[in-house]
């Protein structure tokens, strides 16, 4: 089979899938898809494909969150007394030369036991970039990360999942694949889960974005207790071309589509925008351009911007938004910048001298 026709029928498993999983089938879409897999064993392999990612994934369930959080082994002391109390019971039953040898089998399992008992050792890896800055990592399981321009995060794994909190900015995930150990990031109250697949996710002060390349992703919200905050804030299931937005104090945004240019560009020193909000831009700049970029008023926040620009010119950017949107530009000495609306400056009373 050629690859484009390979690459056509995954395409088309996906979108099936996408379907079944949104929760508004009707019988007669239902009725198409059996068609569909029923009229080639290559589209049943490849549909079966998305079922296993998706089992991998499993359910983005509150108590898996708040299990993270919290021991599942018994305190060390306790277990110990109760073996001693046990070895010592056992003991009293028994002649004295058989009671030496208990003793002993009992204190060399109990050590076992206690070793064995030792809470993982984990370690965990701080990164972080300045302004304009672009930094590579490979993680110990062969997962990469390329993290974006003044942003931070942390990183640690165990035998059962890996972790990453990104506490500010941008990163892109390239995921090992690992069904038996799930990749998790967490950006505030936004948890993304996947087991190997390539995303993007930005957090900036007021809203976090989550982005696919490639596979399959499943973003939730979940506060600190580990409990989902509403019932309107059911997991997002996103496959490649797909992103979601979410205001760090809301639920999210509809699911709409990305480009590859635009997911790609700022690793390729470049920053494209597609309609994007004027608020996401603003975030973007401040992590390359040497001083500060502002709102004036939130009310700027969701205008519309398309523009393309390089990273090392963050200059050229501000100058287009101020041409091609309803805003002037206010700029002190240190180069902090307001944008503010037309309107409100036109509205400013000026005194004449």
């Amino acid at each position: 089979m050629q690859v484009d026709q390979l690459e056509r029928i995954d395409n088309e498993a996906r979108e099936w899938f996408t379907l079944m999983q949104s929760g508004s089938v009707k019988a007669t879409e239902q009725q198409a898809l059996q068609q569909w897999l029923q009229a080639d064993a290559a589209h049943q392999k490849a549909y079966d494909q998305y079922q296993l990612i998706w089992q991998d994934l499993g359910n983005l369930h509150a108590q898996e969150v708040a299990a993270f959080k919290r021991s599942t082994r018994p305190p060390l002391l306790a277990i110990i007394g109760n073996g001693l109390r046990s070895i010592l019971a056992g003991l009293s039953l028994l002649n004295p030369k058989s009671q030496f040898g208990l003793a002993l089998a009992s204190v060399a399992i109990l050590a076992i036991v206690i070793i064995g008992l030792q809470p993982e050792k984990i370690v965990v890896q701080e990164f972080a970039t300045t302004t304009g800055e672009v930094k590579n990592i490979t993680l110990a399981d062969g997962s990469e990360i390329t993290l974006g321009a003044k942003s931070q995060l942390k990183a640690w794994a165990t035998d059962k999942e890996r972790r990453i909190i990104l506490v500010s900015g941008q990163a892109f995930f390239k995921v090992a694949k690992n069904p038996q150990r799930p990749f998790w990031v967490d950006a505030g109250e936004t948890k993304v889960r996947v087991v190997g697949t390539q995303f993007d996710v930005r957090k900036g002060s007021d809203r976090t974005r989550v982005a696919v390349l490639e596979g399959i992703v499943n973003v939730s919200i979940v506060n600190a207790s580990g409990a989902n905050k509403s019932t309107s804030t059911t997991p997002v299931v996103l496959t490649a071309g797909q992103q979601v937005t979410r205001l760090n104090a809301g639920s999210f945004e509809a699911v709409n589509a990305i480009s590859v240019s635009e997911l790609e560009s700022w690793r390729n020193g470049r920053l494209i925008y597609l309609r994007a909000s004027l608020a996401d831009v603003v975030a973007d700049a401040n992590r390359y351009f040497k001083g500060s970029i502002s709102l004036g008023s939130k009310n700027l926040a969701d205008l519309k911007v398309t523009a393309a620009v390089s990273t090392d010119q963050m200059d050229a950017l501000t100058d287009m938004l101020a041409s091609s949107l309803p805003v002037v530009l206010q700029r002190d000495a240190q180069n902090n910048i307001v944008i503010m609306s037309r309107s409100d400056v036109d509205s400013i009373p000026h005194t004449s001298k």
